[in-house]
């Protein structure tokens, strides 16, 4: 115990472990919340304006405009330049003036939609979304003629409304993978740098004399990097908790140290294998970042080649994102437990390989032959 105490003394006397024990965590929660907060749809303002100025140009326009809440989207005049340069609205649509003649007629009709240079990442959102939804309408009746005459002499036509399970908040929808990512770049920022600082500084020399056992040396880092990148993904939890997360704790309280298990090992890995603490730093960086995009967070995993599309969706990032998120939108069931088993089963496995190359490597880098310092001696 007085060997793990001092092994905890030796990382906590560094700055850096506390800016990424302590920073980290806090940084990621709070900017999620904030950018992922931002876009929700009651903030997001997109603006109408028709060149069209007929009574059923109107009446087809306030059907779509039905489709969502209201203060979302707006009518404007021809000023509206002004406002979406004032960020005011995040984007406008521009509908042409021949818009009723050419969807009476059957032919294609086209919308110009022109986003806001303020928070442009909302407008591209709206983009995607209307983009989507007008091609999905195409060809149905939606926007046929005959069913359109037929809403606009009705006396009364009840909108649609989009719903939500009442318990889920999107905001927090994003919350599993940055709790993931930050144990993750805990366990391989601080442990890439762990024992290759060790090399740098000499204290190699020492231990080889000592001849301590390398298989408890290793243990003791492993054990101090495994229990801060837990404890990391722990905050993390508990921040989004106070801001509204309805995960049970329990799930996170088995995700977590799997996680913290690999990206642990993982971390040590590098630092044993490269010679000093500058080159293992930014292996482990690259790494970070790697396991960032393959979170899933960033980039739509449906727009990719079939084989990176498998790479990212076997990360330890997304599987156990993608557990935590079945639980938030379908509830608990008995694929939850198959998915966690054969997630504990890949971390376990790669950690205990992980572990036999860092000993192994260890081994060698400890003989009189490998320590400069030693050949001398």
């Amino acid at each position: 115990m007085k060997l793990l105490y001092y092994e905890y003394i030796k990382l906590f006397s560094k700055p850096s472990t506390y800016i990424v024990i302590l920073f980290v965590p806090i940084t990621f929660v709070l900017i999620s919340s904030l950018f992922f907060s931002s876009v929700n749809t009651t903030e997001l303002s997109i603006g109408v304006y028709s060149k069209d100025k007929s009574p059923l140009s109107k009446f087809t326009v306030g059907v779509v405009v039905s489709l969502f809440r209201g203060g979302t989207i707006k009518y404007v005049d021809e000023n509206y330049e002004k406002l979406l340069k004032n960020g005011e609205l995040n984007a406008v649509v521009l509908i042409p003036e021949d818009f009723t003649t050419s969807l009476f007629a059957g032919k294609k009709t086209t919308l110009k939609y022109i986003p806001s240079p303020v928070n442009t990442e909302l407008a591209a959102a709206a983009y995607i979304v209307f983009k989507q939804m007008f091609e999905d309408l195409g060809g149905g009746p939606f926007f046929n003629p005959k069913v359109l005459r037929e809403m606009y002499t009705a006396s009364s036509v009840p909108a649609p409304e989009l719903i939500t399970d009442k318990s889920l908040d999107f905001s927090q929808a994003f919350a599993p993978s940055i709790i993931f990512i930050v144990t993750m770049f805990v366990g391989i920022v601080i442990g890439s740098g762990l024992i290759s600082y060790e090399k740098e500084i000499g204290i190699f020399k020492p231990l080889a004399l000592s001849k301590i056992n390398v298989s408890f040396y290793f243990l003791l880092k492993f054990l101090v990097l495994f229990s801060i990148s837990t404890v990391s993904g722990l905050i993390s939890y508990m921040i989004f908790y106070i801001f509204g997360l309805k995960v049970p704790f329990s799930y996170f309280l088995l995700l977590l140290p799997i996680n913290a298990l690999f990206y642990s090992s993982l971390g040590l890995l590098i630092s044993v294998i490269l010679p000093n603490s500058l080159s293992s730093n930014i292996v482990g960086s690259t790494f970070a970042v790697l396991f960032l995009i393959s979170s899933g967070s960033l980039i739509s995993t449906n727009q990719l080649y079939k084989s990176l599309r498998f790479l990212i969706t076997s990360s330890m990032i997304y599987k156990s994102t993608y557990i935590i998120r079945n639980i938030q939108f379908f509830g608990q069931n008995s694929d939850i437990t198959r998915l966690i088993f054969d997630l504990s089963l890949f971390s376990f496995a790669s950690s205990v390989l992980m572990f036999l190359f860092s000993i192994f490597f260890l081994k060698l880098q400890f003989k009189p032959d490998y320590l400069p310092e030693m050949k001398r001696l």
